[in-house]
């Protein structure tokens, strides 16, 4: 019998705040659909506030959904020649000596070290941390909660001799090895984005110094060094290269075609982001928006939401609703803005634009006639409203997109929302047809890295059905979104930060704060 000719192909992973998935692509990027593993998981809401994971158990999951991958990918004939993954920012988690964790894994959803971020206001001068970092004073990053970690866990924190991420983690437990990505790193608030290395300034902030952090380096490092165990348990990865994880946002804007400013890539999955890839040397950074890593290279610049489809699954799950399918579906054929509600979707508190942790959700204008999709199809337009908020932060830094690709789980599945999205923000709005963008990226950028893909950085993305604006329906969005507007400043004033650009500068060019305080901390 003829012998059956193997394919080649890339194992990625992706690891995620709901669920960890394993995949194998071809060397073009296809995904091999039966070697698609997903695995779901819960955090830990024990406490008011803590959205946090056990680095242990979420690694044996991660190893379990590697098992099924390799098993499928053998059935399927398919030879791995790389590992890459896709990891979600933000994660912070403390090690000892051994390698063991001292504390739990607090996600970017965790607000328990709230507190902490009007005390770093009040000190510091967050225009020049942001202008540096691309970050802000919020839960979502490492300044605040490590001021929370050490003033409630002194002796964790005094056992622990590195901070890590669940990346770094992950790679130790499997490699052996502690090094961090540029772009891992820059979702951290300890990074300076320009010079790609760790800010001195920041690192004051929270009284510790890089030996207390990984080692950093760029996307195209790998890692061949399986430990012994796993090594015997995977002998399909046996000498193959890993590089190193990124962050799964820069990585869905790669893996749905969003390469370059004429692209917005939006997600909408249990949380909700926009975001764009520059590639470029210096940039003006809107007040409100963050900006990271994909690599030395290329800059990250978007806005981020703490909800998404976790506001959806709060309607059905959370409020015990039965048919919840049939509450997505009503609520997907109510008119735009006839609910008579206005909503600020904060469940988790703000992140973009205003960046308020403190910030909680209020759903106004209820009567006897609102109904359960009413409030989920006001939600829905609520967060809507927000994208949009983001969007015209990320336009004082670029010129208008031709359109924004919608990714996710949830916007990919929801026709409504994504004709939602292009009324609301007056865009058209495709779907890409890779439902699995971040770790396609991932994959995609481990083939670049072995010149598999020499032109990845002047394709375009691949477009599904596209929903177009609609001007009537603009409009009426526009009057809801000054109404939410109003609201949100009523009960939220702001907290007296700048609303004008600040100017960042280039890595290089020697422009520098060399000064964290405001001016009255200064004397």
């Amino acid at each position: 019998m003829p012998k059956i000719k193997s394919t080649q192909g890339v194992l990625a992973l992706d690891l995620g705040t709901s669920s960890v998935r394993a995949v194998v692509y071809d060397t073009r990027g296809v995904m091999l659909a039966p070697t698609l593993c997903d695995f779901p998981y819960k955090v830990r809401t024990t406490n008011p506030g803590e959205v946090s994971s056990n680095p242990d158990d979420l690694v044996r999951l991660i190893a379990a959904s590697i098992d099924a991958a390799l098993k499928a990918a053998h059935k399927e004939k398919v030879d791995i020649v790389a590992a890459a993954a896709a990891c979600y920012w933000h994660s912070l988690m403390g090690v000892d000596r051994d390698g063991r964790p001292t504390t739990e894994l607090l996600t970017w959803a965790d607000t328990r070290s709230a507190p902490e971020t009007a005390n770093l206001r009040t000190r510091f001068d967050e225009r020049a941390y942001h202008g540096r970092t691309g970050c802000f004073f919020h839960a979502s990053f490492w300044p605040a909660k490590l001021r929370w970690l050490q003033a409630t866990r002194r002796p964790a924190v005094a056992r622990t001799i590195r901070w890590i991420s669940l990346a770094e983690y992950l790679y130790h437990r499997l490699l052996g090895e502690y090094r961090v990505s540029f772009s891992i790193a820059s979702g951290t608030g300890l990074f300076d984005i320009h010079r790609c290395q760790w800010d001195t300034e920041a690192l004051e902030v929270v009284g510790i110094d890089a030996d207390h952090l990984s080692p950093l380096a760029d996307r195209d490092q790998r890692i061949s060094s399986l430990r012994p165990a796993f090594a015997k348990r995977w002998p399909q990865l046996r000498g193959v290269p890993w590089f190193l994880p990124l962050g799964d946002g820069a990585l869905a804007n790669v893996g749905a075609g969003c390469v370059d400013p004429r692209w917005l890539c939006a997600t909408i999955g249990t949380s909700s982001a926009l975001r764009v890839i520059l590639d470029q040397n210096q940039l003006t950074v809107p007040w409100g928006a963050f900006v990271y890593r994909l690599d030395k290279k290329r800059y990250v610049l978007g806005g981020a939401l703490s909800e998404g489809g976790n506001v959806v699954r709060w309607f059905t799950a959370g409020l015990a609703l039965k048919h919840e399918k049939q509450v997505e579906r009503a609520a997907a054929v109510i008119p735009p803005d006839s609910h008579g509600l206005t909503v600020l979707p904060f469940w988790a508190g703000e992140r973009s634009p205003n960046w308020r942790g403190d910030a909680r959700a209020v759903i106004a204008g209820l009567s006897l006639g609102s109904q359960p999709a009413h409030l989920l199809r006001a939600s829905m337009e609520a967060i809507t409203y927000q994208l949009v908020a983001v969007a015209g932060a990320i336009e004082h830094a670029i010129a208008r997109p031709r359109a924004v690709i919608a990714t996710g789980g949830q916007l990919i599945h929801s026709a409504a929302w994504r004709q939602m999205l292009a009324d609301a923000i007056n865009i058209p709005v495709p779907t890409s047809p890779h439902t699995e963008a971040s770790s396609r990226g991932a994959a995609l950028l481990a083939l670049e890295s072995l010149g598999r893909l020499p032109h990845l950085w002047s394709t375009l993305p691949a477009r599904g059905r596209t929903h177009r604006p609609r001007a009537s329906v603009h409009t009426v969005y526009e009057r809801a979104r000054l109404r939410q507007q109003q609201l949100c400043a009523l009960l939220l004033p702001p907290l007296g930060q700048p609303e004008r650009a600040t100017p960042i500068a280039a890595a290089g060019s020697g422009s520098r704060t060399t000064d964290l305080r405001t001016p009255a901390a200064r004397h």
